[in-house]
């Protein structure tokens, strides 16, 4: 991998108002002057484990191969837990073994993993608070200079990292019963309902109850639905999403990540 390929992508929740993205940037920059780093978003709830592995799992595809994949939301930084660099799909990923990865593993998407130990990666230096500045940018620069990942630390089996819990949608007769997964800056709720796959057919869309709710609209595109009004839809991820056209939908629901919801299926 040449330096002038390297691109960078950053999941975190680091916000934007504290300098810590800024300063994790630098220090790719430090070892890759010519990189291309991009924001996937810093918004990820504070400690949100699962909403972390979810949006990787729905967004490298949408990179070039080789795409280095930083996805640091660490709670556990300072502790034993240890730093994890995979390969798979033509992409690599790095970061704590806390149960971000899980799903790329769950979809059989990584085809190796290794455990960051070489001491090249932990000087004296190094930040018991700050390790995706002072370790994994120095890893992530590494793999841009062609060291494999077997110079990073041991393989480890796909089996032995932590798993995230991520609850799934549960099928009973008639009927899908399911969560609210995450809330998006415009209001939309992404439910933890993915379609295809024989997970969820929309054919089969009746309506759906959240609350003291039921929306029966089911559409393409937003637009279909009146201004204001609630609807059902597939979002761009592949998942059932709740919205409103030109609404905060979570707000005219009241919801919360988490809260229950049931689609009600009908004969195709």
């Amino acid at each position: 991998m040449g330096n002038n390929s390297a691109i960078f992508t950053l999941t975190t929740d680091f916000g934007l108002q504290d300098p810590y993205a800024g300063q994790l940037k630098g220090a790719l920059l430090k070892g890759c002057p010519s990189a291309t780093i991009v924001d996937l978003t810093h918004a990820i709830p504070a400690w949100d484990v699962v909403t972390a592995a979810v949006t990787i799992r729905t967004s490298y595809t949408f990179f070039p191969p080789a795409t280095i994949h930083l996805i640091i939301v660490d709670p556990g930084v300072g502790s034993q837990r240890a730093i994890l660099a995979a390969a798979g799909d033509g992409h690599f990923f790095i970061a704590p073994d806390n149960g971000i990865l899980s799903l790329l593993v769950a979809d059989h998407k990584i085809e190796s993993i290794h455990r960051v130990e070489h001491p090249a990666f932990f000087p004296a230096t190094v930040s018991p608070t700050f390790h995706g500045r002072d370790v994994m940018a120095p890893v992530a620069t590494a793999l841009v200079k062609s060291r494999a990942l077997d110079d990073l630390g041991p393989s480890v089996s796909l089996g032995s990292i932590r798993m995230a819990i991520v609850p799934s949608a549960v099928h009973q007769p008639g009927s899908l019963h399911g969560q609210v997964q995450r809330i998006d800056h415009f209001g939309n709720i992404r439910t933890n309902i993915r379609v295809g796959g024989g997970r969820f057919d929309p054919a089969t869309f009746g309506f759906l109850e959240i609350g003291n709710q039921r929306i029966s609209q089911f559409f393409q595109t937003y637009h279909q639905a009146k201004a204001g009004s609630l609807l059902v839809l597939v979002d761009s991820s592949g998942y059932l999403e709740i919205a409103a056209n030109r609404a905060n939908a979570a707000e005219l629901l009241g919801c919360t990540s988490g809260d229950p919801i049931i689609v009600h299926l009908v004969q195709k």
